[in-house]
């Protein structure tokens, strides 16, 4: 599992940097193999993370919409 989109900012990644830092990642670990998510969880210290329920939404969204790009 690649923790490649933050949940620490409301940034969108894009998902050619996303394709990108995948196909980095597929010179040691066969396409296959590899998933991709958030780095982490949404409220990872005691005060969380400064993102919105929409931005939490939007960034689990892109994980989808770049899955489907990148392995389609």
């Amino acid at each position: 599992m690649l923790g490649l989109i933050s949940s620490k900012t409301p940034v969108l990644e894009t998902i050619d940097s996303l394709q990108r830092r995948i196909d980095e990642a597929t010179k040691y670990i066969a396409p296959e193999r590899l998933a991709i998510s958030p780095q982490c969880g949404f409220a990872s210290s005691a005060g969380g993370n400064p993102l919105t329920e929409a931005d939490e939404r939007a960034k689990l969204r892109l994980a989808v919409d770049a899955a489907h790009a990148i392995w389609r």
